[in-house]
């Protein structure tokens, strides 16, 4: 009797030892090595793969943070994305424009994919300290930077998006 509740007692230790908040390592799906593919041909060291997570968005959205700073750092237009469920596949790179804006050395990467291909993409500085501001581009671009004239791009953009 005493044998078998030492047994149970030293199990429920064990369990309690565990750490439960580990989580498996993400693996890469169809589309996340696509996205990989991609990053690596633009040059991209890729030291880890975080994860995915899907998104959409409906035309409102567009005038709203996070949805329109997202967008206005792409190279393609949104409106063919709109109400549609866009994957975002997450990685950790070194060799990025943005490694050395914060303490890491390494950059943030979500790239955006549609129907097994590419569309666009995010990036910021992997940081251990939290961060403010809007996205990059995926190439480490700010909107002002896209947008040369950003003013009039972001009146023309709300008024787009607005009606």
């Amino acid at each position: 009797m005493w044998k078998r509740i030492g047994i149970v007692v030293y199990a429920l230790l064990l369990a309690a030892c565990s750490n439960e908040s580990e989580q498996p390592t993400p693996t890469l799906g169809a589309d996340a090595k696509v996205a990989n593919a991609y990053l690596v041909e633009q040059g991209y060291d890729v030291v880890s793969y975080k994860g995915n997570r899907m998104s959409s968005f409906e035309k409102a959205d567009l005038l709203e943070v996070p949805t329109r700073s997202t967008w206005e750092v792409q190279t393609v237009s949104p409106d063919d994305y709109i109400g549609r469920d866009i994957q975002h596949e997450n990685f950790i790179v070194r060799n990025h424009p943005l490694d050395e804006v914060a303490d890491l050395g390494q950059t943030n990467v979500s790239v955006m994919m549609m129907d097994g291909e590419v569309i666009g993409g995010t990036s910021y500085p992997d940081s251990a300290e939290p961060l403010v501001g809007a996205s990059y581009s995926l190439d480490g671009k700010t909107a002002e930077e896209l947008h040369p004239d950003y003013m009039e791009w972001r009146n023309e953009w709300e008024a787009k998006y607005s009606e």
